[in-house]
């Protein structure tokens, strides 16, 4: 499989690609050193329909409880969409995509109640009153 690079163009293949982060964060063209990413353009598609497949074929088999419902649609959705991401990947290939850093995040719950419940001592001296 190759990609072309979205800043330089050029081609390469996708043993060439650069990882230095692992599987997530970006990744480098090995030509020009663009971050880029590699995006799947049919995956919320898939899932999406792989989860109505699983429904429906539970409602085929006549299933009518609740739990049963649940625990049997993800059973069946994770086959399926395997299945189906990899029949998509023949039709539409993964392509390289400029990387967009993400915004940063917002403090998480633990976060917040650690720095509202450190001690904070009181200022010894006034900073407005100064020693004449």
């Amino acid at each position: 499989m190759s990609y072309n690079c979205p800043f330089c163009g050029h081609q390469f293949d996708a043993d060439a690609l650069k990882r230095p982060t692992g599987i997530t964060g970006a990744s480098y063209c090995p030509n020009c050193d663009g971050r880029v990413r590699i995006f799947l353009p049919y995956v919320r598609f898939v899932a999406a329909f792989s989860f109505l497949i699983a429904l429906s074929i539970l409602r085929i088999l006549r299933v009518r409880t609740i739990p049963a419902y649940v625990v049997g649609s993800i059973l069946i959705w994770i086959p399926v969409t395997l299945f189906l991401n990899a029949l998509s990947m023949q039709y539409k290939p993964a392509i390289l995509k400029k990387w967009i850093p993400r915004p940063p995040r917002r403090r998480t719950f633990f976060e917040w109640l650690y720095e509202r419940d450190q001690i904070r001592a009181p200022e010894m001296f006034d900073k407005d009153k100064k020693d004449s």
